[in-house]
């Protein structure tokens, strides 16, 4: 069911992000798993005394969960006089979806002043019924971690809290833009949760993706962010500053990305990359993905590179050392592809290309790995790029050279690096995320890339040619 139940000191963590409640208050606990949350959030009210009482209800639809939690929810009642506590056994998504429509007018609709969530991590399939249930009522997202905290947030009334552990990943990236558009345009940002470390908050289930605790106030007016951040541990001390929200979701962005910069040492490179001058447009250059999709084109692969009548076919495992590598010793993969009248719209011209892998290895040191695809790297007059490389392109065929190893160079940078994990908690590289940034201008990306062409391509001499070349970079 994507579910990762909640180790206790980061349901500590999440209890203790709530302003204390001034009058009674209902609390939502979705997707309940055995009440780790609720009982966080009921250790609190009796450590701390509070006057409030507060109404719980945890929803839950595992069977298997149900004797635990219903054990929990009556410990929580016994420790804290304030709390008392209730369950529906139903799935989250189709209840909430119901509340919604009887409306917040109707008997019997439900509505909450907290929210606590630690909600299920699992894609949504287009044709599924949770994507069904949640369009009817106007919520669109691709995964399961997004409609539940949207859903709790329509369920919470003006000045209701929300606190929530998910994965990082709705910062960045189409896939989210709605549901950052909606969380964003009904709430004010109170505070956001980092964690240093991949693999400390669920240790126990091997979870690497980023995660982070958001606070969020519906209906507030949106002040300053908390950006606090700890070792993931739940344990371990926390460090926090206050950054105003034009630092958090800049104002000129479509795509609100909101980004998070835990100390106060990185927050300057946000204003060094954001100063530059040029976006892809001023470059006359463009970014998309790679036209092959393998398994839909499977009928025109073939395996031997040197068949008759194909082009070469380049995935990530040929994108090596900032240089391509083809044909590829991985006899796993197509070494190339058919040319012929179905397969056209798949193909471009032999050129100048930036090539970025979409997904980083573990091994490697950078979010964005950079590569040129020099125009005479091949013996062939076009080329095909598998769908999990982003292309820099100028209309669909290739840039100069010197450009092609500014943009390249630039990418590769330790600075651009920094700037990407602000925004970015997975491994995943979109061709949104490129489009987003700020490049330099074509002149000194054209300066860099000659400099580039006759450098070695070590970390710290790429960084050295960008800091040279584009001063706008260099800390003051």
């Amino acid at each position: 069911m994507g579910q990762f139940f909640t180790p206790a000191p980061i349901a500590s963590l999440l209890a203790g992000m709530f302003d204390p409640p001034v009058g009674p208050a209902r609390l939502l606990d979705a997707g309940a798993g055995v009440g780790s949350l609720t009982a966080a959030l009921a250790a609190r009210a009796d450590s701390e005394q509070w006057s409030a009482t507060i109404e719980t209800l945890a929803v839950e639809v595992d069977e298997d969960l149900i004797p635990a939690l219903k054990e929990t929810l009556s410990e929580c009642e016994t420790a804290a006089r304030t709390i008392s506590c209730r369950l529906d056994v139903a799935d989250f998504i189709e209840w909430g979806c119901e509340q919604l429509r009887l409306g917040s007018s109707s008997v019997g609709a439900q509505r909450f002043e907290l929210a606590i969530l630690n909600p299920p991590y699992r894609k949504l399939n287009t044709a599924s019924r949770e994507r069904r249930l949640l369009s009817e009522v106007g919520i669109e997202t691709t995964n399961l971690y997004a409609a539940f905290v949207a859903l709790a947030a329509r369920l919470l009334v003006p000045g209701g809290q929300l606190v929530a552990i998910t994965p990082r990943s709705f910062c960045n990236g189409p896939y989210f833009k709605a549901f950052r558009r909606e969380l964003l345009g009904a709430c004010a940002i109170r505070r956001i949760h980092v964690f240093e470390s991949r693999d400390k908050a669920f240790r126990d289930v091997a979870v690497l993706q980023e995660n982070v605790i958001i606070h969020i106030a519906k209906g507030a007016a949106q002040g300053e962010v908390v950006i606090a951040s700890s070792d993931g541990s739940g344990a371990a001390a926390v460090s926090e500053r206050s950054v105003p929200f034009s630092r958090v979701v800049y104002s000129s962005d479509p795509d609100l990305f909101i980004h998070v910069v835990p100390n106060e040492a990185d927050s300057g490179v946000a204003a060094r990359i954001s100063s530059l001058s040029a976006q892809l447009g001023d470059l006359d250059a463009s970014v998309s993905t790679g036209r092959v999709v393998d398994f839909r084109a499977r009928e025109h692969l073939r395996m031997d590179a040197g068949d008759r009548d194909t082009v070469p076919l380049l995935y990530p495992l040929n994108l090596r050392e900032g240089r391509i590598r083809w044909p590829s010793l991985n006899g796993k993969k197509a070494q190339a592809i058919v040319a012929s009248h179905a397969t056209k719209q798949l193909l471009l011209p032999v050129g100048n290309y930036v090539l970025v892998k979409r997904f980083s290895s573990k091994e490697e040191r950078r979010r964005i790995v950079a590569t040129v695809l020099e125009a005479d790297d091949l013996a062939s007059d076009e080329v095909a790029i598998e769908n999990h490389i982003n292309v820099f392109h100028r209309r669909n065929a290739g840039l100069s050279a010197d450009l092609a190893w500014g943009i390249a160079s630039y990418l590769n940078s330790t600075i651009v690096d920094v700037f990407f994990r602000q925004f970015n908690g997975h491994t995943q590289v979109n061709a949104t995320d490129l489009r987003s940034l700020h490049y330099p201008s074509s002149e000194q990306l054209v300066s860099l890339g000659v400099a580039a062409r006759s450098t070695v391509h070590e970390q710290t001499a790429i960084d050295a040619l960008v800091e040279s070349i584009v001063p706008e970079l260099v800390k003051p």
